[in-house]
């Protein structure tokens, strides 16, 4: 995607954790490259902030697609045996797990250029060689 997208903490007042916000902002980027037509468009208005998520719950030809989208994952559970159900719902808590890690990861890596006054890779021109 070539626009700029929002971050996790655009979906934490709905997700209510950061892995969560995570999670949701990456199953909408997988929706931008999906086949329908409908929920792509609807994610990448998301994505790039020009409409909220609740917002978009509430227009109508977005909202039916999810919905749609929605009855064929519920179906597609319930047809899993107790044990493949079992594994989907650890993989998905392994998945919020990974993503908690690289949060924390990307929290202590600000915090430590913070600490070293180094702000990234744009900050780090120096004015050797030339004064005001």
């Amino acid at each position: 995607m070539d626009e700029r997208e929002v971050g996790d903490d655009e979906f934490l007042d709905i997700a209510k954790d950061p892995a969560r916000a995570r999670a949701l902002r990456k199953s909408l980027q997988r929706l931008a490259g999906s086949g329908d037509e409908t929920l792509r468009e609807m994610a990448r208005e998301v994505l790039t902030g020009r409409v909220g998520l609740r917002q978009a719950m509430r227009t109508g030809a977005y909202r039916e697609a999810l919905q749609e989208s929605a009855t064929l994952g519920r179906r597609a559970y319930e047809q899993m045996s107790a044990e493949e159900r079992r594994a989907a719902e650890a993989q998905g808590q392994r998945q919020l797990d990974e993503y908690q890690k690289e949060i924390d990861r990307e929290q202590a890596e600000r915090q430590g250029e913070r600490g070293t006054g180094k702000k990234g890779a744009a900050a780090r021109h120096h004015s050797r060689g030339w004064q005001l």
